[in-house]
């Protein structure tokens, strides 16, 4: 580094090579990353090249067949990267009134399962105000989730917020109940049936229940709570596989996402009945992010359109 008259020390590090590595980083190919920004993948690698020769550490180790690799070093320079960029990108829209704020880049994470039920209507309302922001979207169990946010490979996420890393900060966005879903066959589907349900009054019948952290262990947690030992059948890492088994009969599911739906995916009409209170665990959806983050401007536009989307999000 170089020191200029002021005595700030100018860095070797350039814009252009950090956003260079940022971007095959997340994609995982220099042929992607290539594509992505406009470039040939020869000049992505001879920018990393430079990024690594300047900082005295690799970064990355790229394979043809498993693609580009994080070394440890490249593992903790990803996350600081995408905050100097973000930091700029609102740098520039303090004085331009759009900038960042309007044309940046944001990585956001869901939970699966939520995922219909939120990325969609954000993006919505979002897209209304930043037109020209890149939203993109990482749908993926809690446990990748979480490792995610962790090395920086995305801004925010939506969670359950249940059994969430210490090292991570989370902002309920609204509170979900469980329901009981039945095969419309049921005696409890009935038009002139309960408005809802003890876990105990089905004791005796199988379930199929999602089957991933930390959802196993909160239907877990309901079973504990009404008393019950649960006839668990069949476990699935999807909900429409739940309701698929469900509307085919012989089998009950357990569900806190509300989608409104009355149909499995092949044609089977199911219904939804809430879990009273005695059986009950509310659990809040979240936004979440790494303690100590400084979220782009981008990423707080995000979700502050969240939060106005799902405020009066029902809870039950």
């Amino acid at each position: 580094m170089t020191t200029s008259s002021l005595g700030y020390r100018l860095p070797n590090v350039t814009v252009k090579q950090l956003q260079h590595f940022v971007v095959a980083a997340e994609t995982g190919k220099l042929a992607e990353a290539a594509r992505v920004l406009h470039l040939a993948p020869s000049a992505i690698s001879h920018s990393i090249d430079q990024l690594e020769s300047t900082l005295g550490v690799r970064l990355c180790i790229r394979h043809k067949a498993k693609g580009l690799v994080l070394t440890p070093s490249g593992e903790s320079a990803l996350g600081l990267a995408r905050t100097l960029l973000a930091e700029l990108d609102d740098f520039e829209a303090v004085f331009t009134g759009q900038g960042g704020a309007n044309s940046g880049r944001l990585l956001v994470g869901c939970n699966t399962a939520i995922a219909p039920l939120l990325l969609p209507a954000t993006q919505s309302h979002f897209i209304t105000q930043y037109p020209n922001a890149t939203v993109e979207f990482f749908e993926d169990t809690h446990e990748v989730l979480q490792d995610r946010l962790l090395r920086g490979s995305i801004d925010v996420a939506f969670m359950y917020d249940v059994g969430i890393d210490h090292r991570l900060e989370h902002f309920p966005l609204f509170s979900m109940a469980p329901s009981l879903v039945l095969p419309s066959s049921h005696p409890l589907a009935a038009a002139d049936g309960p408005s809802q349900v003890p876990l105990e009054a089905v004791a005796d019948e199988p379930f199929v229940l999602l089957g991933t952290a930390p959802m196993y262990e909160q239907y877990l947690r309901l079973f504990a709570k009404a008393g019950v030992s649960p006839r668990i059948a069949h476990t699935t890492r999807s909900m429409a596989t739940l309701r698929a088994f469900v509307g085919r009969g012989g089998y009950l599911g357990l569900s806190y996402e509300q989608y409104a739906l009355a149909y499995s995916v092949d044609g089977f009409k199911v219904a939804v009945v809430p879990l009273d209170e005695r059986s009950s665990l509310p659990l809040d959806i979240s936004l979440v992010l790494p303690h100590e983050a400084r979220p782009s401007l981008l990423c707080r536009q995000w979700m502050e359109s969240a939060r106005e989307v799902f405020s009066g999000y029902p809870n039950t």
